[in-house]
């Protein structure tokens, strides 16, 4: 008898805690339909921005791997060995120069001495020898002289190369991607479209929720040469634009996968 009224309270209790729990997850069904349609309304937003928006830009960490880096470097090291090569042929080219110089100033002086002596000797055998040797003289004098002139020409293209290639040498080694082959150095991709908003001097933003919370880590310095291509931040579809040389005074910013130029995408955020 006595357990049977110990057991009479369970079903009561259960009876009296059915109501919260019904209410229970109604509550917990309406949190997850209000999540999902914040998620829904976040997922709308985030693509009906970026696809009007043209602020974006993405960091990209330079390093001694990255593409850009390393074909500055094989550039540049290919410029410089073009270089070498053409002050090595000069160097030849001017030793040639003046081994002609020699053959022309010795057989000018052998013809002056043995001209009247060949012309005194009359026809005997020694002197058709030495009227051969003249004449051999005399060609290898003609000969040289226009060696000399083409020898000449060739020293004025090499200088014109030279002068040129220097100038490319010096091109190459300004270039800002070679800063990565010593040490990690952020910049930025900036599409063909977005890039009247990325002038130097532009801020930059970066966003931790998003696309709200937004504050300044930075400015865009300069523009630098070359197409490059990259992923859009969002759709990863492949872009096509130029880097930017950017001043962080926030580092972790480069890590980002996308900054914002000029202001925040949500002005009050």
């Amino acid at each position: 008898m006595s357990t049977q009224a110990s057991r009479a309270p369970a079903p009561r209790i259960r009876l009296a805690l059915q109501p919260l729990i019904v209410k229970v997850y109604k509550l917990a069904g309406i949190a997850a339909l209000g999540i999902i349609l914040v998620g829904l309304v976040a997922y709308v937003v985030v693509n009906i921005f970026y696809f009007f928006d043209s602020s974006w830009v993405r960091p990209v960490i330079l390093s001694p791997r990255h593409e850009r880096v390393a074909v500055a470097a094989a550039e540049l090291e290919t410029a410089s060995e073009r270089l070498a090569e053409l002050e090595l042929d000069r160097a030849h080219t001017i030793a040639e120069l003046a081994q002609i110089e020699r053959t022309v100033a010795s057989s000018t002086q052998f013809e002056a001495d043995m001209g009247p002596v060949v012309a005194e000797a009359g026809k005997n055998l020694g002197a058709v020898a030495a009227r051969r040797e003249l004449d051999r003289t005399i060609l290898e004098r003609q000969a040289a002289t226009d060696d000399k002139v083409a020898a000449e020409q060739h020293s004025r293209d090499l200088d014109r190369q030279i002068h040129e290639q220097k100038a490319a040498v010096e091109r190459l080694a300004s270039s800002f991607y070679l800063k990565g082959r010593t040490e990690q150095v952020v910049v930025a991709f900036v599409p063909y479209d977005n890039l009247s908003n990325a002038r130097p001097g532009t801020p930059l933003y970066r966003c931790k929720w998003g696309l709200v919370r937004c504050s300044s880590v930075g400015k865009i310095v300069s523009i630098l040469e070359g197409e490059v291509t990259e992923h859009h931040p969002h759709n990863n579809a492949v872009k096509r634009g130029v880097m930017v040389e950017i001043l962080l005074h926030d580092a972790s910013a480069g890590q980002d996968n996308v900054l914002f130029a000029g202001s925040r995408p949500f002005w009050l955020f």
